[in-house]
């Protein structure tokens, strides 16, 4: 990149940094309802370099309704709309849903941007479709992450007319004037990864090799975690038949989306062609896994969701499928699946089944050891087999764990609580009552039993 290019990408960068800025400056607020905890760091961090006060500006949650009942509170109030970033799926659920609500209700006032690891065109598609504004492919870099929220917080719909056009023009074959297009689009913003992509798909067309490699690779050094100038990379070393290139770039696209099991196959079979048994035998093995993995998942995942849709109406039905859905999993069990063993647990605990309820938890704690959720959920199970000195053993060990946990809900001190009175230790008692009613002075429960204890 020229000196000239290098300033002007460096000053379209701080334009969007003070975009930024100047939004959280002004009470701009962001949440993100995501279980990728790397993302959500990411986040922090990428607001915290930029001194915006994380703790004030961002929440975020582990699922989709906390995140709706967040934006039902704060849309109100907000000076401007809300930016949200919605994990695309989140415990085997989609955010199908819970994206159209927001938008449906909210308009314009919510901005959303999807996240998601590599997704297929027609998921593209949809999640657009659907009230998406935009879409992050994971991992990314601070920077990127800057750029997508400048642009949900203030379009830049010149930018986005221009390269619509010269794709446009590129589809229907008038290459010039597309090339002239994608010119100006570099004129507001140097460097740009989408502009790169454009001149190579011209470049491509007109059968320059050369020049199509020069632009993707452009765009790839542009933003190094996106998949998409690999995936051209890959394509145009198909069309010239620059194999031992192939191989490297497939490589790299293997590496940032590891599980892409066709990927993983068309790398076995380029090392079979080329004599490479072991390494061939290698991937091969690997494309086994994911694809062995991934039907575990569906086969999970579609049981869960009959589970769900029973719901109540049968519950023993219900608990038959969750325990399928579990069992269907096997080998592939593992903290991501906790929240199957919760579902079942609710179903034994509603069905008085305190003692299957108890088992159920300790398989999870197999998988997850030590886990305060787990401990805690145990510990309720045998509070209502009314053993509230062994429950309350455990709610000791989840508070160990996770000092914080009466804080997560006004039910857990509540039932925390409950078992200290029942083991007549009134003033721990009164302690987590008053931690409910700090999370919710209205929570009734917790109310009497004080007034209980008081007199």
């Amino acid at each position: 990149m020229s000196n000239i290019m290098r300033v002007r990408a460096e000053q379209t960068a701080k334009k969007y940094e003070r975009i930024v800025l100047d939004y959280f400056t002004e009470g701009g607020m962001a949440a993100a309802a995501t279980d990728d905890e790397s993302f959500a760091r990411m986040v922090k961090f990428t607001l915290g370099g930029l001194r915006i006060d994380v703790k004030t500006a961002f929440r975020e949650t582990a699922g989709y309704d906390a995140l709706v009942a967040f934006v039902n509170k704060a849309v109100g109030r907000a000076p401007a709309p809300l930016v949200l970033f919605v994990e695309r799926r989140i415990r085997k659920a989609a955010c199908i849903k819970p994206v159209k609500v927001l938008k449906t209700f909210y308009g314009d006032r919510v901005r959303i941007i999807v996240v998601s690891t590599e997704m297929s065109r027609d998921e593209l598609v949809l999640t657009h479709e659907i009230g998406a504004d935009s879409i992050i492919t994971k991992p990314i870099s601070a920077n990127a992450l800057i750029e997508k929220i400048a642009f949900a917080i203030k379009p830049n719909n010149q930018l986005g007319v221009l390269l619509d056009r010269a794709a446009e023009l590129i589809a229907a074959g008038d290459l010039d004037q597309a090339e002239r297009i994608t010119a100006k689009a570099f004129e507001i913003k140097p460097d740009s990864l989408k502009c790169h992509l454009l001149m190579g798909d011209a470049s491509l067309k007109r059968g320059d090799y050369a020049a199509a490699e020069k632009h993707y690779l452009a765009a790839a050094k542009a933003e190094k975690l996106f998949i998409e100038p690999l995936k051209k990379l890959v394509d145009l070393c198909r069309e010239s038949g620059e194999s031992d290139k192939r191989l490297a770039y497939l490589s790299r696209l293997d590496t940032l989306s590891p599980l892409n099991f066709e990927r993983k196959v068309e790398i076995g079979g380029m090392y079979l062609a080329s004599g490479d048994t072991d390494k061939a035998k290698t991937y091969f093995e690997e494309a086994r896994r994911v694809v062995t993995r991934v039907a575990s998942d569906m086969v999970s995942d579609s049981l869960m969701e009959i589970a769900r849709a029973i719901g109540d109406k049968d519950q023993d039905m219900a608990l038959r499928f969750v325990t399928e859905a579990i069992e269907a999993k096997g080998g592939a069990l593992g903290k991501a699946d906790l929240w199957m063993f919760n579902d079942r647990g609710i179903l034994l605990r509603r069905q008085g089944l305190w003692q299957q309820a108890v088992d159920n938890y300790r398989k999870a704690l197999e998988i997850a050891p030590g886990d305060a959720g787990l401990l805690y959920n145990i510990g309720v199970a045998h509070a209502e087999g009314r053993q509230y000195d062994i429950a309350l053993d455990h709610f000791e060990k989840a508070l160990a764990v996770d000092p914080n946990l009466a804080r997560q809900a006004p039910s857990v001190g509540y039932n925390i609580a409950t078992a200290y009175h029942r083991c007549r230790n009134l003033g721990e008692a009164r302690k987590f009552l008053n931690i409910s009613l700090e999370i919710e002075p209205g929570y009734e429960a917790a109310r009497r039993l004080l007034e209980h204890l008081a007199e």
